[in-house]
């Protein structure tokens, strides 16, 4: 069985030279596996690091105009050559035995979606066994950060939808379809990445309020396809958090209030400083989920 790893890049080039770095250090044979890589538009000299290196194994570079990760990903998997497609994320480390568990544990559970863990951390460089967090528990069928599927499924199920073209739920949705097929779960905790996660900074804030942005528009279009009571849960576009929604923002006197606390923080962001900047971000996700669902009536 081989393996094909397949990550998509968009400006990250000192972190993806990480990424790529522990892919090519790895327990099982280089002849098992090949690392696909799509660069999506990257304008940081992302090209030229990565023609520079000197891959153990076989790696494939291909470059595409700024698209979005469906479109990236569907580019990697038509290039990839393996039985097994792993997908991960430019800002995730592999442990040195990460692949050998995805494929050791296809061998055994054939027409499965192999999850493995996700460690957030701020130390991607620590390769021991880290013990459980709460911000490492997710129930998705699906999360792109670290699981692996049979190419096969893949094209089975249609590959992912080229709808989602900004950040979100583009792999929850390929996940429903896969599990409409007939494949199970298997959460393999050996197999591990290191998820980079940096405490929020203040110069943080706006780009994490566009990606809210860009969620709560992929989020109506997830709803628009699949519009079942997993999805809106999933989404949060369901009666009780749009009730609370409501009555925070009522009189916009509370995001006021955050946004103030907010922009007079420097650099990393503590306590009620951090509190204010998640609840900006949630209100914006609500916010601009009210006003697409508005838009399309």
């Amino acid at each position: 069985m081989k393996l094909s790893v397949q990550m998509c890049t968009f400006n990250r080039k000192g972190m993806l030279l990480k990424a790529l770095d522990a892919l090519f250090h790895q327990t099982l044979p280089v002849d098992d596996y090949e690392v696909v890589l799509i660069d999506d538009g990257s304008s940081d000299g992302t090209r030229a690091a990565v023609e520079a290196l000197q891959p153990p194994c076989k790696f494939t570079y291909a470059y595409q105009d700024n698209s979005g990760l469906a479109k990236g990903r569907n580019h990697g998997i038509r290039k990839a050559s393996g039985d097994v497609i792993l997908f991960m994320d430019d800002d995730t480390v592999a442990h040195p035995d990460l692949l050998k568990e995805h494929v050791e544990w296809h061998e055994k559970y054939p027409r499965h979606v192999i999850r493995g863990w996700v460690n957030h951390t701020e130390d991607v460089t620590q390769q021991t066994r880290p013990k459980f967090t709460m911000a490492d528990i997710s129930t998705s069928f699906f999360w792109t950060s670290n699981v692996s599927v049979s190419r096969q499924a893949l094209l089975d199920a249609g590959l992912f939808d080229e709808a989602f073209k900004e950040y979100g739920w583009e792999d929850l949705e390929l996940g429903m379809r896969l599990k409409a097929l007939g494949l199970r779960k298997k959460n393999n905790n050996r197999a591990i990445v290191y998820h980079l996660k940096p405490h929020w900074k203040s110069q943080d804030v706006p780009r994490m309020v566009r990606q809210a942005q860009a969620k709560a528009r992929t989020a109506v279009i997830f709803l628009k396809k699949h519009p079942r009571w997993r999805v809106k849960l999933a989404t949060g576009i369901d009666p009780l958090r749009f009730g609370l929604h409501s009555l925070l923002t009522a009189g916009g006197w509370f995001e006021d209030a955050c946004r103030r606390m907010v922009e007079k923080s420097e650099g990393e962001l503590t306590g009620m400083q951090l509190m204010a900047a998640q609840q900006l971000v949630s209100c914006t996700y609500f916010s601009t989920v009210k006003q697409v669902l508005k838009s399309a009536q």
